[in-house]
């Protein structure tokens, strides 16, 4: 029996907050590994990757390279439409019954979990772990708006303490756009590929 964590996201592009949180999941959670896994189309954003589904998971794979236990997986975009993460759960637990499943992800997610599609089987299903920015007390039981507080109890004794880490994707389309630099923000070998492929940039 294993144990594994799930980083679900546009990643487009994949940036060093990413890398950042999947480094302190390693770090904090008892998982053998991290999978990214790029979504095909987020039902809570209101637009599209901007990059092709081609061009995010080689992104991700160049970010990756140098930790063993990062992978990406393309299962979102292969069985594409909209990405539910109770699906993604769900098809998981069925290619890997014996593993315990961590979902990671950010304070964000945690307080709207209640809106996703079925939330309470998504707790069912992995243990749902949110980081939160250093300095920020975890949110209270209540806070979640679930009925079940055993449900919203659980998920609060899951909440770790994330890095601090201020990126974002349009950050960096925007700077991409504007012809600004982004070597702070995504790894060199993103960067790069950003560059040759010509990623982001206005027209």
């Amino acid at each position: 029996m294993g144990a594994t964590a799930l980083l679900g996201g546009s990643f487009d592009p994949v940036h060093r907050g990413h890398i950042a949180m999947a480094k302190a999941a390693l770090r904090l959670l008892p998982v053998d590994g991290l999978v990214f896994i790029p979504t095909a189309f987020s039902p809570l954003k209101d637009e599209k990757a901007r990059a092709t589904d081609a061009d995010r998971l080689a992104m991700l794979r160049l970010a990756v390279a140098d930790e063993p236990r990062f992978s990406v997986t393309d299962m979102e975009i292969t069985r594409g439409g909209v990405s539910y993460t109770v699906d993604t759960l769900r098809e998981w637990r069925r290619l890997h019954p014996a593993d315990e499943i961590f979902f990671i992800a950010g304070m964000d997610s945690l307080l709207t979990l209640r809106k996703w599609r079925e939330p309470l089987e998504i707790v069912n299903l992995c243990r749902f772990v949110a980081f939160r920015r250093p300095g920020i007390p975890p949110p209270r039981a209540e806070d979640l708006g679930f009925e079940d507080m055993a449900v919203a109890r659980r998920l609060v004794s899951d909440v770790v303490e994330g890095p601090m880490c201020d990126v974002s994707s349009s950050e960096i389309r925007r700077r991409v756009a504007a012809g600004e630099v982004i070597a702070d923000l995504v790894t060199p070998e993103v960067g790069g590929y950003i560059a040759d492929k010509g990623l982001y940039r206005k027209g």
